[in-house]
């Protein structure tokens, strides 16, 4: 391959993987427009095939993968991505915050009252109005063009200041403590820090992960290192850092690299907790007896069933264990939500045999997580429609113990549907003046009109049983892509055990309000946005706010490194920590090979010496 024609495809890989269009498109509208990505870029928006290719450079005699995910749970795929996971640049520029804001301040994207009939158990803000993002075009091409600018920026670790470096609020204050915010060395691996973090903000995977080092089984390949794992959330929890750099336990967990598309980042994700999942539900359980149930923390078991009017036979020999469903966005005649879609997936009804075939919860988890494939088309011109999720919803009409409940239920729904859509049929009838007068007499519009109302909300509260509100789960953390590659493109929002909602952009970790957690519009134009969400089971306010019995010798670890990083600190410093010096132990600090972002410049060789003991490498006795 000549220079010319291996510069034409690391652009032709650049702009696939970027616009989501394979390989042979990017190229014919890369040499169309005579090499300039930005103006391929805008033109694939706008929805050129590059049916008329330039000769600027001559045919590629070689093809190049694109650098996706056809199954990324095999060992081909893994390997595929690593071998092109170099191509993946951090965006961690000014320039790239610039564009991502200047994309999201110009988004025509709007929220309004839901067309679908309201349930209280959702208690969240409606965001069912589909969303013209035809005005977007101009606010995403300069995002893009400035994400291609920063392409071959190198991945700098970004210094703080001291004052900064430090975790807001404190153990030692009442309210709210800002998370600790992970960050790894790599960004094609930077999702899992994510995940990981918002699993440190889950109480019953807090309480689980304390226990690891009491039950260790050495037998089997282990996907994690359980004392560094352990150390990992001890941090998380107690540490008064704002930050933490790892260098070797995301590392060695070995999370599927990120190529810089929503659809591998998603499957990377799902993938990474299914590994994670398996080893510490594995462990945990190590030492229950076989005759007690397994300890279910991420796992839950399910199995199909078949039900015809009564009767109901569950097939007991498909009965498996999952952590992550898999729910497809967008594009579908079924409402754009996570329990419509979740209950159209695991409940087809066959109205010709009047069966239904049930994918039912037999054992549920304390933790499930949705992976979201959004299906929809985007482009000039193309309305979004958002996905909506509830704060807290019940699982209830999923389990096999309330399948016969459910099965009512779902027959009084079903009817009900049928009836609004009869009456709906007749408004139109009407409206055309199709009917005779004495329909008219009977099915004028206000009459409709209220019939309509009243079963929209008898249907709302169909499952609003007390028999089906047993099993609550609320929304703990939802993972957020923009739509372009870079570190800085993907964040999270975590909710803490006080119900203050936080953002994670790399390093950054700031409070916002419930709404923007549940109605983040961003990435939507670009066929991506939320991709990951994670709801925990129901905890009292003293179960989430109980404080996790860590192992001792970690714990104190933790505490002697924090009182050193608080000798550093100015008074305004110990203020923003929540710091008091009347002797009262200080509650923890850094750790592992994690390190702290800030730097060492502010003081003197003394206080220098005391940083460098804070950023001290994992040594466990």
């Amino acid at each position: 391959m000549t220079p010319e024609q291996a510069k034409e495809e690391e652009a032709v890989v650049m702009l696939a993987g970027i616009m989501s269009v394979d390989n042979d498109q990017a190229r014919r509208v890369l040499r169309k427009y005579k090499g300039d990505v930005e103006k391929a870029a805008d033109a694939i928006l706008s929805g050129d095939q590059g049916d008329e290719p330039s000769s600027l450079w001559p045919p590629s005699t070689e093809s190049s993968q694109d650098p996706g995910y056809g199954n990324p749970f095999t060992d081909a795929t893994h390997a595929a991505a690593q071998s092109s996971s170099s191509n993946v640049i951090d965006l961690t520029g000014d320039d790239n915050d610039r564009a991502l804001k200047l994309s999201q301040a110009q988004s025509d994207i709007k929220f309004g009252p839901s067309e679908r009939a309201p349930d209280p158990a959702w208690q969240m803000v409606t965001s069912n109005t589909p969303v013209d993002t035809g005005n977007d075009d101009r606010a995403m091409n300069e995002a893009i063009q400035a994400s291609l600018a920063d392409f071959g920026s190198s991945e700098e670790l970004e210094i703080l200041p001291m004052e900064e470096s430090v975790r807001e609020g404190g153990r030692l204050t009442s309210g709210s403590q800002r998370p600790v915010a992970l960050r790894t060395d790599a960004v094609e691996i930077a999702y899992a820090a994510l995940i990981i973090q918002a699993f440190a903000q889950i109480p019953q995977i807090r309480r689980n992960i304390a226990t690891l080092l009491e039950r260790v089984d050495e037998t089997p390949p282990r996907f994690v290192r359980y004392p560094d794992v352990v150390e990992l959330f001890v941090n998380l929890d107690l540490a008064q850092l704002s930050a933490i750099l790892d260098k070797d336990v995301l590392p060695f967990m070995n999370p599927v690299p990120w190529d810089g598309t929503n659809a591998s980042l998603g499957y990377g994700s799902a993938d990474f907790i299914k590994r994670f999942a398996a080893d510490v539900d594995t462990q945990i359980n190590v030492e229950v007896p076989s005759n007690e149930p397994p300890i279910r923390l991420f796992q839950f078991s399910h199995a199909k069933a078949e039900s015809r009017g009564r009767s109901i036979k569950v097939h007991q020999n498909t009965e498996q264990t999952s952590c992550v469903v898999e729910i497809h966005t967008g594009d579908s005649a079924t409402p754009n939500d996570l329990i419509s879609r979740l209950s159209s997936s695991l409940h087809a009804y066959n109205e010709f045999t009047q069966t239904t075939t049930h994918d039912v919860i037999v054992h549920p988890s304390e933790v499930v997580a949705f992976h979201l494939r959004p299906m929809q088309s985007t482009g000039q011109g193309k309305t979004v429609e958002p996905f909506a999720f509830p704060r807290q919803f019940p699982l209830d009409r999923f389990i096999l113990d309330n399948l016969s409940l459910t099965e009512e239920k779902e027959a009084q729904e079903r009817k009900m549907r049928d009836e609004i859509n009869d009456l709906t049929k007749r408004r139109e009838l009407l409206t055309r003046g199709d009917v005779s007068p004495v329909s008219l007499a009977w099915y004028d519009h206000s009459t409709i009109d209220v019939a309509v109302e009243k079963l929209q909300a008898e249907l709302a509260a169909v499952y609003e049983v007390p028999e089906l509100q047993k099993h609550l789960y609320d929304l703990r953390a939802v993972f957020m892509h923009t739509g372009l590659p870079g570190r800085k493109q993907i964040y999270s929002y975590i909710r803490d055990g006080h119900g203050v909602w936080w953002k994670t952009v790399d390093h950054t970790v700031t409070e916002v309000p419930e709404e923007t957690a549940l109605t983040d519009p961003t990435g939507l134009h670009l066929g991506a946005g939320p991709y990951l969400l994670l709801y925990n089971r129901h905890l009292s306010e003293e179960e989430l706010l109980a404080p996790v019995a860590w192992p001792e010798s970690i714990a104190d670890s933790v505490e002697d490194h924090n009182k050193k990083l608080f000798a550093m600190l100015k008074p305004e410093g110990e203020e923003k920590a929540g710091v008091q010096k009347a002797g009262v132990p200080l509650a923890a600090a850094p750790t592992v090979s994690m390190s702290s972002l800030s730097s060492a410049a502010f003081g003197d060789r003394e206080a220098t010496q005391i940083l460098e003991d804070v950023e001290m490498q994992t040594q466990l006795d």
